[in-house]
């Protein structure tokens, strides 16, 4: 029984990390032999927005209303580029609640994220 025990404990506590490490793996891997994570299209008008602090690593949230009706929430980090109706880098605070914008992200398991944003007007 103790032996069953045992076995039972250390696969619970050992099995974690060794997803882990193909996790680690899988960004060690050249890009032309890593999972490709599709990308998504969508235009609607913002909804709400929390702004972060980047430099602490608190990521931004943005939230809006697609053309069709849908409710998309996404986070925005540092990596994301944000962009007028021209293509010129702009930054996320000059963007208002019901603009209207256009992004690209991707979705993921717990939170999605944008990718790129333009402004659209």
């Amino acid at each position: 029984m103790r032996k069953l025990l045992l076995v039972l404990f250390a696969a619970v506590f050992i099995s974690p990390l060794c997803l882990a490490q193909q996790d680690a793996e899988e960004v060690n891997k050249p890009a032309f032999e890593r999972e490709v994570v599709p990308t998504f299209n969508a235009k609607g008008r913002v909804s709400s927005m929390i702004i972060g602090d980047f430099s602490k690593g608190i990521k931004s949230q943005l939230v809006f209303m697609t053309n069709y009706g849908r409710s998309l929430s996404l986070s925005v980090s540092a990596e994301t580029a944000i962009t007028d109706k021209d293509g010129k880098a702009i930054a996320l605070n000059d963007i208002k609640k019901d603009s209207q914008i256009a992004i690209v992200y991707t979705m993921g398991k717990r939170v999605n994220r944008a990718q790129s944003i333009q402004l659209m007007e």
